[in-house]
């Protein structure tokens, strides 16, 4: 008896020594994943770009005489009224002018007057056959000489006149100053272009960007679309604003061309402020509440051993979906070994459908194709699944194989 058991006892032992040298074998085929779970949830398909917030409507004021000047009233933000007085040239030189001019006009209205007289009279002795007509031309020549050296004299007056107007610098809109470029006692020379004083901006409650947008995207570009942007300063705030126009104008930037496109900003809070860098995303698409899949799963590569095992399941599943000419094509391109590898395995599915991995409710190796919707960096939408079955987030798609210890 001490020695069957003894048998017993050896043959036990060296059942566990040869399972313990097989067991790493048996398991070795099994592959262990990691898996993403589909949610429900909100997706945006957008464009990227930046810019600049600017004014809508912005004035450059300047002086169209030169001289020194005098007098500033207004400041940077300051508030200003149309018609305001925003500064004030020297009058000195102006108004020593003005007198000359007046002086000058009285000469010439004396002379004319003068000139007249004479002339009346010298008609009247023509017509009476006194005097020759070679006097009474001298005389209405000698009148309109004068006529005409009153209306020049007039002239210069009202010329100076005009340029004491202009030595007043007023505002033409309602609106707030964002830059004044002179001082008090500056002197400022308008003799080849308008010397730029002040920038009124007519209201910054109201603004826009310009964002540069690659040509590669202004097609999703359109009037009305809902753009959300960023600036520095308020980082953790989203601003909204509407495309109100695409400028067909091309901009090369670092070769690439570019179209500049203008968003109308509504500013009442004023946080906003001229010249902020923005950082734009322009709002292609939406859909809420949707189903939506993490792209690590789309983009998972399967091994050999994961194409060998889905092959058959997958020419059935085609058989349900795609049409006939589809369905050939895939059957030729999945029984094409050189065809169908990791890299390849996907470049066959028409561009509306892809699919993922996943391991059934027998816990088998399987893979469900769908539409796809919009589509970022980091999720894709699921319209729905091709094989009819309810668009579920119980599903945990295969996005990795663990790697073995």
């Amino acid at each position: 008896m001490k020695k069957i058991g003894w048998y017993i006892i050896r043959i036990l032992i060296i059942a566990l020594i040869i399972y313990l040298i097989i067991k790493p074998k048996l398991g070795s085929n099994k592959i262990e994943y990691t898996y993403t779970l589909l949610e429900k949830g909100t997706i945006e398909s957008v464009v990227s770009s930046t810019g600049s917030l600017k004014a809508i409507n912005t004035v450059e004021i300047g002086t169209q005489i030169s001289g020194t000047i005098k007098k500033i009233y207004v400041d940077y933000n300051d508030k200003v009224k149309a018609g305001q007085l925003l500064a004030e040239m020297d009058l000195k030189l102006l108004n020593t002018n003005l007198i000359s001019a007046k002086a000058n006009l009285a000469v010439n209205e004396a002379k004319y007057n003068q000139a007249m007289e004479e002339y009346e009279r010298n008609k009247a002795l023509f017509n009476d056959k006194i005097i020759s007509q070679k006097e009474f031309i001298t005389s209405k020549y000698n009148f309109n000489q004068a006529e005409s050296a009153k209306e020049v004299a007039l002239a210069a007056l009202n010329n100076i006149k005009v340029s004491i107007n202009y030595a007043h610098i007023t505002s033409p809109i309602n609106g707030t100053v964002t830059e004044r470029s002179v001082e008090e006692g500056q002197t400022v020379a308008a003799a080849f272009s308008t010397p730029k004083m002040f920038i009124i901006a007519e209201d910054l409650s109201k603004m826009q960007i310009l964002a540069d947008v690659d040509e590669s995207d202004i097609g999703y570009i359109n009037n009305g679309l809902q753009v959300r942007f960023k600036v520095q300063t308020y980082n953790n705030i989203d601003f909204f604003g509407t495309v109100s126009q695409i400028r067909l104008q091309p901009i090369e930037i670092n070769n690439v061309v570019n179209y500049q496109v203008v968003i109308n900003v509504n500013n009442e809070e004023g946080l906003l402020l001229p010249g902020m860098t923005t950082n734009i995303e322009f709002i292609t698409n939406t859909a809420e509440n949707v189903v939506l899949i993490n792209n690590s799963a789309l983009r998972f590569r399967p091994n050999e051993q994961m194409l060998n095992e889905i092959k058959q399941p997958l020419l059935k599943k085609v058989e349900t979906i795609f049409s006939d000419t589809l369905q050939n094509n895939f059957k030729n391109i999945i029984n094409n070994e050189a065809f169908y590898t990791p890299t390849n395995f996907k470049k066959s599915f028409p561009k509306n459908i892809d699919g993922f991995f996943y391991l059934n409710q027998k816990g088998k190796l399987d893979f469900k194709f769908f539409e796809k919707g919009i589509r970022t960096g980091l999720q894709s939408e699921i319209k729905k699944f091709m094989d009819g079955s309810e668009l579920s987030t119980n599903i945990k798609a295969i996005n990795g194989i663990k790697s073995k210890s």
